[in-house]
């Protein structure tokens, strides 16, 4: 573990660590698949996709507060697209690069082509779908009650073994069963494609919260997605991701499937399948390991999550260092100067209670918003570093020297309560 002098610049040390990133990126054991540059590569990922609905009747609309949640608190994609319509050329566009020759539902269909599944098995990696009410294991019926093939693009794909289609109900619910890559297709009323936005809002918080509380501290994520829009506009779409992996924010870059393919691919040092080998991959969504550290006072408390609470409003305190996730925290910087900074074991964000400016207030975590409340400034103070509100301008306060010491803001005197020094994580 190699603490940093304070005397160095807080955005050196950022390009300190990034330099580490790499180093022990480049000492994964022999065979291991490596992530391009800029990416993380996570344990799990998984895809869930809904139907036919555009972005503004997800995101925004009181009828998703769970889709809103997972906006709030992952990366926010708000200018992602689909391909083209209907249905069945999207997914085979995400899973393969190109839609095959097919522009419509039509099954069934048989082809021998590269794609997502068979790429990760040439690996010696693993794939698996969970489908809501697929009859059986492998089975290739075009439907059965609201299963439909034609949202099941590896069903027709020879070099996908048929053993690697499930139903849900095989979903694991010890995550860490789970394959490297993943997709769960709701059923037809579950992906909003027969019933509403609420219902498929419901089904997605009902079935997969869990995981993507586990992914937060478990190097997995959760794409959340759509196969097209509603036919109503551009064809845009919602796209969410969560994880541990992530750092927290909305982007606004334009996105499609072949991009969300490229990138998974790049996550696993995949080769490119149809047209992702010309797209681009998204880079700027990831806190990777680099910037994962511990906080710390001089007398080795550290900054800790008491308890590793996922609760919103937890005040943090001091604890004597230990190296738990609880006690790992992502810088993310921000264009303005100033860092947002994030737990490891809640996903939630270093904030400023309430945005007060009043010296006394707590320090607490609360789901990630980018808000002013939750930037902090760093600056030298003394032999380390000062943590600094944007809001208040008050510096973050362990009110004792004890285990179990609440985190305050006060005014910056350059007290020993006040002084943190940074750690990578590890």
């Amino acid at each position: 573990m190699r603490s940093f002098r304070p005397t160095i610049a807080f955005s050196a040390t950022l390009g300190l660590l990034a330099g580490l990133g790499a180093v022990l990126a480049g000492s994964a054991p022999a065979g291991a698949a490596q992530a391009a540059a800029g990416l993380p590569r996570p344990d799990h990922v998984v895809f869930v996709l809904f139907e036919n609905t555009s972005a503004g009747s997800v995101i925004g609309s009181p009828n998703a507060p769970y889709f809103n949640q997972l906006a709030s608190t992952g990366a926010n994609f708000t200018s992602s697209f689909a391909i083209e319509h209907p249905s069945q050329p999207n997914y085979l566009d995400l899973f393969s690069g190109s839609n095959q020759g097919v522009t419509d539902d039509s099954c069934p269909h048989t082809f021998s082509s590269d794609n997502e599944g068979a790429q990760l098995i040439a690996k010696g990696l693993t794939f698996s779908s969970y489908s809501e009410d697929l009859p059986a294991t492998g089975s290739t019926t075009c439907g059965s009650g609201r299963y439909a093939r034609k949202h099941a693009p590896w069903t027709n794909f020879t070099n996908v073994p048929a053993s690697n289609s499930k139903p849900f109900s095989a979903f694991p619910t010890d995550f860490t069963q789970l394959p490297t890559v993943s997709w769960v297709i709701p059923n037809l009323c579950n992906d909003m494609h027969d019933c509403s936005v609420s219902t498929g809002d419901n089904w997605l918080k009902a079935h997969l919260d869990a995981y993507v509380q586990w992914a937060k501290t478990h190097n997995s994520i959760l794409i959340t997605t759509f196969d097209e829009d509603d036919y109503s506009g551009n064809n845009r779409i919602a796209t969410i991701v969560n994880g541990q992996p992530v750092k927290p924010g909305s982007y606004a870059e334009h996105i499609d499937h072949f991009d969300v393919l490229r990138t998974v691919e790049d996550m696993y040092g995949l080769p490119y399948a149809g047209a992702a080998a010309q797209a681009t991959p998204i880079t700027d969504a990831w806190a990777t390991s680099a910037d994962v550290r511990e906080i710390f006072l001089q007398g080795g408390l550290a900054m800790d999550d008491p308890a590793s609470s996922a609760t919103a409003g937890t005040q943090l305190i001091v604890w004597g260092r230990n190296g738990g996730a609880n006690q790992r925290w992502s810088f993310q910087p921000n264009t303005d100067g100033t860092v947002t900074i994030k737990n490891s074991a809640s996903g939630q964000c270093l904030d400023n209670a309430a945005s007060s400016t009043t010296a006394g207030t707590k320090i607490i975590q609360w789901p990630c918003t980018g808000g002013a409340n939750q930037r902090w400034t760093v600056v030298s103070s003394g032999s380390g570093y000062a943590l600094l509100s944007k809001v208040s301008g008050l510096a973050i306060t362990a009110t004792g020297t004890t285990n179990g010491s609440v985190l305050t803001q006060q005014p910056n005197s350059r007290t020993v309560q006040q002084t943190w020094s940074f750690a990578t994580a590890g």
